[in-house]
């Protein structure tokens, strides 16, 4: 298949995969009413991936481009001085943890893994990445999280917002990958484009691409998966 054929196929199967997104959030969103508002979530089966082989697992952190609404990601930052003081006065930072807070943690098991468990993102001031990494690298480890470091010359308020809309993914033992895309009070529009965010990473890091997707399904927290038929042509 030469090069610019390859080229117009994804094309035309990301245009496809576009509406009928649309149209399984649509469908996912008119399902099993509650009394709250429900998460969508996405799922991504895979097909043809050996996962004995380490290159071919990856976990991978996404910005979405709409938010996640209601559901947005609970942050923690780790910092002393003018850091920790920046990060108490921003509204999406949930906790800051100065460096006696992070010592206390070191052998206290319980506490580290309850902590790890509250918040989804920890972002570190490099000058204290290492008594994080002590004190959480285990409870983070076993969640699948890892500290985020703060880059040299890098804005905490940018970056504290990009977490907050972010989902990581992870393609480890079993051939599935889930996460959320929003809540079920956005606009499905919405709810489509950060799907497809998500799958668009997935479909770069799988070595043929869509034809190593088996299947995708979008639903809500309590209601039946939607499956998104995308056919190729």
């Amino acid at each position: 298949m030469r090069v610019d054929t390859i080229a117009c196929w994804v094309v035309n199967l990301l245009r496809t995969l576009s509406s009928k997104l649309l149209e399984a959030i649509d469908a996912a969103k008119n399902s099993s009413s509650r009394n709250f508002v429900q998460s969508v979530e996405l799922v991504v089966n895979v097909k043809d991936v050996d996962l004995t082989k380490p290159e071919n697992r990856f976990t991978e952190t996404i910005e979405l481009p709409n938010g996640l609404g209601k559901k947005r990601r609970k942050i923690c930052v780790i910092a002393s001085g003018d850091v920790a003081l920046k990060a108490e006065r921003m509204q999406l930072v949930d906790k800051v943890m100065g460096k006696e807070d992070i010592e206390t943690l070191v052998g206290n098991k319980r506490l580290a893994k309850k902590l790890a468990g509250k918040y989804d993102y920890f972002i570190v001031d490099p000058s204290m990445m290492g008594i994080a990494a002590k004190a959480l690298g285990a409870a983070l480890g076993a969640r699948g999280k890892a500290p985020v470091p703060i880059p040299p010359g890098t804005e905490l308020e940018k970056l504290v917002e990009k977490y907050s809309r972010s989902v990581t993914i992870r393609l480890r033992k079993g051939p599935m990958l889930g996460c959320l895309v929003g809540t079920e009070d956005m606009e499905s529009k919405a709810l489509a484009e950060n799907a497809e965010t998500v799958i668009t990473r997935v479909v770069e890091r799988l070595e043929k691409r869509f034809r190593n997707v088996a299947s995708i399904y979008v639903k809500k927290t309590m209601g039946e998966p939607v499956r998104v038929v995308v056919e190729e042509k």
